[in-house]
């Protein structure tokens, strides 16, 4: 859905934004990596580890949503009219993928480990190291997640903003680890199935999230319209030119990022040729202007209906 905070912004200047804040991701996510690696070894905590792989896991989606950046960047050729925006939306789409198996991964872990406690199993009790690992992860994703987010939505990527709720994943997986520690670590062995409790609560959020992402990739993915309020918006402007009336046969879709336009205008029949070409420049410069200098736009004049004078808007 196109949001009031869209800006007419080159594709160049947005790519840019979304591979530098990709790319503090890389570097937080491979420096976090090792620091929850050694802390989980030297803490003897299982959980930390755990946790370590979700951060490589991030890694890996940094590294697709850079690739999908990449491909999604290049210009119109022969075999891609729209441009390659889609690959942005397959990037989106496969992070969306990987924070599922994340979820399941953590909430299966969870499951398990809460009925061996159950059946009187007795689980290790970790280090305070990794108690305090588990908290420098928690804030330092916070941060990534919030500059992610708000990069990604103010250039509409779904694939940053996809990106950006795997960083949350991987805070929200810290929260219930240090949780798990702290409890053990605090007060005790008794307290250790507090760990994948808390984990397995996170897990169900971040299934939520990856539900909800997939859901919109897929939709993208269809070649859904643009929302009626926005559809609503492009009919107003096509009103605004003098020249031009009942906007009809109004088609809309996304390609990645780029807005592919559809619609019908009718123009009084004696209006000249240079005129009605001079209308529809205008109201493509209003579409452009509106969603991004890059829109496709296809506007198609008609004249009014002989003997009827100008036919309403439901015609």
């Amino acid at each position: 859905m196109m949001g009031d905070a869209m800006v007419c912004m080159e594709m160049e200047e947005r790519a840019r934004r979304a591979v530098m804040v990709t790319r503090l991701g890389v570097w937080v996510n491979i420096g976090l990596f090792l620091v929850k690696l050694a802390a989980g070894i030297f803490g003897r905590s299982a959980a930390m580890i755990a946790d370590a792989i979700h951060t490589l896991s991030d890694f890996a989606t940094d590294v697709a949503v850079l690739i999908g950046i990449r491909y999604a960047r290049r210009p119109p050729d022969r075999d891609h009219d729209y441009g390659h925006g889609t690959y942005e939306t397959l990037a989106a789409a496969f992070v969306g993928l990987l924070l599922l198996a994340v979820a399941l991964k953590i909430g299966g872990d969870a499951i398990r480990q809460i009925f061996q406690a159950i059946n009187g199993e007795e689980l290790t009790q970790p280090k305070g190291v990794a108690f305090w690992a588990a908290v420098i992860s928690v804030l330092v994703k916070e941060y990534v997640f919030r500059r992610t987010i708000a990069v990604g939505r103010l250039i509409e990527s779904d694939a940053v903003i996809a990106n950006a709720w795997h960083h949350r994943s991987d805070a929200f997986s810290s929260v219930g680890t240090a949780l798990g520690i702290g409890a053990a670590v605090f007060f005790g062995k008794r307290w250790c199935v507090m760990d994948p409790i808390a984990a397995l609560l996170a897990s169900v959020l971040l299934l939520k999230v990856s539900f909800e992402i997939l859901h919109e990739q897929l939709l993208n993915l269809t070649e859904r319209s643009l929302s009626d309020e926005v559809e609503k918006e492009i009919e107003t402007l096509a009103l605004s030119i003098p020249e031009f009336s009942n906007p009809h046969n109004l088609r809309t879709h996304k390609v990645g990022a780029l807005v592919v336009i559809d619609i019908h205008v009718r123009v009084n029949p004696k209006m000249s040729v240079e005129e009605a070409h001079r209308g529809a420049t205008l109201l493509e410069e209003k579409l452009c202007a509106r969603f991004g200098e890059s829109t496709v736009t296809n506007i198609h004049v008609e004249p009014w209906k002989e003997g009827g004078g100008e036919p309403r808007n439901d015609e």
